[in-house]
C-alpha cells in the first residue's frame, strides 16, 4: 500500500452513528509524521470526510494546484523546509478561500496566537481527543457550507438587481454600469435606442398580458440577434437600448437594421387577428466630447423621436430606408 493511500475509505459520507452527512468535504492533511498522519486520516475518514495527505510543504502546494476540490487545509506547524504558517500563506496567495487549520503539538497561547496571526482560521492540538478533532472539522465544514450558500444567494441577488423582471434581459442599472465601464476604458461606443410603435394601442386593444408577452418576445429576439460582447437592455416601458462597444455609427446602423428586420418579421396570433411589432430607432456614438451615458441615451432618444414625428408611423413599419437614416442625423 502506498504512503498516501488510506484504507477503508467509505463509499458515502456518514457520521459515526450512520446518519447521512451530505456531500463530502475534501481535506488535505499535511504532516511529516507519517504515523500520526495515518491516524488522523483514519479518524477523519471514519467521520465521513474525504481526506488526501501530503508529507511536506511543496507536496501540499502541488496537491492544492492539482486538486480543485480541496476545501480544508489541516497542516502541522513544525515541518522541515517549510513550516505550517509559511505553507498556509503560500497556498492562500495562490488559492484564496481554503479554510486553514493549524495542527500543533504545543497548545500554548503564543503558539495559537501565532497560528491565527499567520492566516489560519483555526487550530487544534495533537493531544485533543478524536471527538474534539472531528467536531472542529465538522464546524469548519458547516462554515464552508454556509459561505457557499451565502455566495450563491448574493450572486442571485446581484443577478436580480441587474435583470429586468419581465423580459429577463439587462435592466437600466445594468445598462448604465456596462456603458460606464466601456467609456471609462476609453473604448468607442455606439448606443441604439429601439422604441416599439403604438405600444399603448396594443395594450389597450389586446390587453396588458398580450403586451407583456410581446415585450418579452421582442427582448428575446433582440438578445438572440446581438453579437458577443454587445448588451441589450430594457430601458423602461417599451424602450430597449443596445450597447455596441468598439462599433462606429456606420456599423451600428447595419446592426440596427438587421435587428429591426428580425423584430418586424415576428407575428402573434390573437383573437382579433395577427399582431406584429414595429419599432423606431435612434442611434448615437460617443465622441471625445460626449462620453456621458445619460447624454448618449438622450441623444439617441432625440434622434428617434425626430424620425418618428417626421414619418408619423402608423401600425406596421416598413424596413428602414436610407432617407430615414438621414432624418435621424
Amino acid at each position: 500500500m502506498a504512503d498516501n493511500e488510506i484504507p477503508d475509505k467509505p463509499s458515502r459520507r456518514r457520521s459515526d452513528d450512520g446518519s447521512d452527512q451530505g456531500p463530502k468535504v475534501r481535506i488535505l492533511a499535511v504532516d511529516d509524521d507519517h504515523a500520526y498522519l495515518k491516524y488522523l486520516a483514519m479518524i477523519l475518514h471514519r467521520a465521513g470526510f474525504d481526506v488526501t495527505v501530503a508529507y511536506d510543504g511543496m507536496s501540499a502546494v502541488d496537491a492544492v494546484r492539482n486538486d480543485r476540490e480541496i476545501e480544508i487545509l489541516l497542516v502541522d506547524l513544525a515541518m522541515p523546509h517549510m513550516d505550517g504558517i509559511e505553507l498556509v500563506q503560500r497556498i492562500q496567495q495562490e488559492e484564496a478561500g481554503i479554510y486553514s487549520i493549524m495542527l500543533t503539538a504545543n497548545d500554548g497561547f503564543e503558539t495559537k496566537l501565532r497560528a491565527l496571526n499567520g492566516g489560519c482560521d483555526d487550530f487544534l492540538t495533537k493531544t485533543m481527543p478524536e471527538s474534539e478533532i472531528v467536531a472542529k472539522l465538522r464546524s469548519a465544514a458547516r462554515r464552508l457550507d454556509l459561505e457557499r450558500r451565502l455566495h450563491v444567494e448574493n450572486e442571485e441577488l446581484e443577478r436580480l438587481a441587474y435583470t429586468d423582471e419581465l423580459t429577463g434581459i439587462a435592466n437600466r442599472r445594468a445598462l448604465f454600469r456596462a456603458a460606464e465601464e466601456i467609456l471609462s476604458a476609453g473604448r468607442k461606443l455606439s448606443v441604439v435606442l429601439f422604441d416599439l410603435d403604438d405600444f399603448k394601442r396594443i395594450n389597450d386593444t389586446h390587453g396588458h398580458l398580450m403586451g407583456d408577452r410581446l415585450l418579452a418576445d421582442v427582448a428575446g429576439c433582440l438578445k438572440r440577434e446581438t453579437r458577443y460582447g454587445d448588451l441589450i437592455a430594457r430601458y423602461g416601458g417599451d424602450e430597449f437600448v443596445l450597447l455596441l462597444p468598439d462599433t462606429d455609427e456606420e456599423e451600428a446602423w447595419r446592426i440596427a437594421n438587421r435587428l429591426h428586420e428580425s423584430v418586424a418579421a415576428m407575428r402573434w396570433t390573437t383573437t382579433q387577428g395577427v399582431l406584429r411589432a414595429t419599432a423606431s430607432i435612434g442611434i448615437t456614438t460617443a465622441t471625445d466630447a460626449t462620453r456621458d451615458v445619460g447624454a448618449l441615451v438622450a441623444a439617441a432618444d432625440k434622434r428617434l423621436y425626430r424620425a418618428k414625428d417626421r414619418r408619423k408611423t402608423q401600425a406596421g413599419m416598413t424596413p428602414l430606408p436610407d432617407v430615414n437614416r438621414l432624418e435621424q442625423r
